[in-house]
């Protein structure tokens, strides 16, 4: 059976429950059969028992199992420029986010590891086997100091060791995602401690396709090559990348990463798809898309006719999968 999941933000992250049975109704209409639960993924949002329970409800009400969901940073990191733009804080350390298990203050970073306990919980409930997270790396502070880098470092140690227990009794991975603006090098050597220091039984790979088309100009799929084995979630969409001299613009590479449906854009779903087949992820591949995000659909039918396009999309990739797998 061809088995397919999307994000349950595809137009819309509001803090509204309407809007969310909204999405997932719609995802289910169109015929998905699985979904990726992404709300509240920024700021320090403490789900209660009840609306985990809600949760379960909505999604099993229409039909649709929860493959995974997005942990939460902790905070908003936005700031503005010069220019007024909105811009995202990552390039130094962002001590302000209240719930940050990177947070070199202990009672901000203790308040992140009880963020994290609350997703897996929010796993528990819903039935998700793994849980997205974002570790931001304040890159320019590494490039000035490697003892603050390694400062960092402890802090996520720390947290991870508390929470691994935690995970390994819910059953729950978690999935580091490949994220914009930090440069490859330093993405690579976050994997690289982190994939040695931790077994793949708590931590593993959420391939983001946009993130590594835009940030990764010598090769999209680096990450899936060299960690395919470590390879449990997906963020599938596509864009058109952006020039090599535009890396370094904030605002052009936010704008860049335009969560398109897939076989749209710069990348090579043929090669993607012989990376997923080898891999240890149990499928559905998650779309992770934005279909008129934060605007208004003129009609109903607009809003079923993206879907569905999305849909077949899904249907297309899972093929080619399955086509790479009976190579094996």
């Amino acid at each position: 059976m061809l088995t397919t999941s999307v994000n349950t933000d595809y137009n819309n992250d509001l803090h509204d429950w309407n809007a969310i049975e909204h999405q997932v109704e719609h995802i289910a209409k169109a015929g998905f059969t699985h979904t990726q639960w992404i709300h509240d993924w920024e700021g320090e949002y403490l789900y209660s028992k009840s609306e985990m329970f809600q949760a379960r409800d909505v999604l099993s009400y229409y039909g649709l199992k929860a493959h995974t969901i997005h942990a939460s940073e902790g905070g908003q990191r936005d700031l503005f420029d010069a220019q007024g733009r909105k811009v995202p804080h990552v390039r130094e350390r962002c001590t302000r986010i209240r719930k940050d298990y990177t947070n070199p203050n202990e009672y901000l970073r203790l308040a992140g590891v009880d963020l994290i306990k609350n997703r897996f919980d929010l796993c528990s409930h819903i039935g998700a086997k793994a849980m997205v997270l974002h570790m931001q790396l304040p890159f320019g502070m590494f490039r000035r100091s490697s003892s603050d880098m390694e400062d960092y470092y402890q802090q996520v140690y720390k947290s991870f060791d508390e929470v691994q227990p935690y995970a390994k009794a819910a059953g729950v991975k978690i999935a580091l995602e490949n994220l914009l603006f930090t440069p490859v090098e330093y993405e690579l050597d976050k994997f690289e401690r982190l994939f040695q220091r931790y077994d793949f039984d708590f931590l593993g790979l959420c391939y983001d396709s946009g993130h590594a088309s835009i940030m990764c100009q010598d090769n999209y799929y680096l990450y899936l090559e060299k960690y395919h084995d470590r390879l449990c979630v997906t963020h599938l969409q596509d864009t058109d990348s952006v020039p090599r001299e535009k890396l370094d613009d904030d605002v052009v590479v936010v704008q860049a990463d335009a969560h398109r449906v897939p076989f749209t854009g710069v990348l090579d779903w043929q090669k993607i798809a012989y990376w997923v087949a080898r891999a240890p992820l149990e499928m559905p591949a998650d779309f992770e898309i934005g279909l008129k995000y934060n605007q208004s659909f003129e009609s109903e039918k607009e809003e079923m006719d993206l879907l569905s396009d999305c849909h077949e999309r899904a249907l297309k990739f899972h093929q080619l999968v399955l086509n790479e797998k009976e190579l094996l």
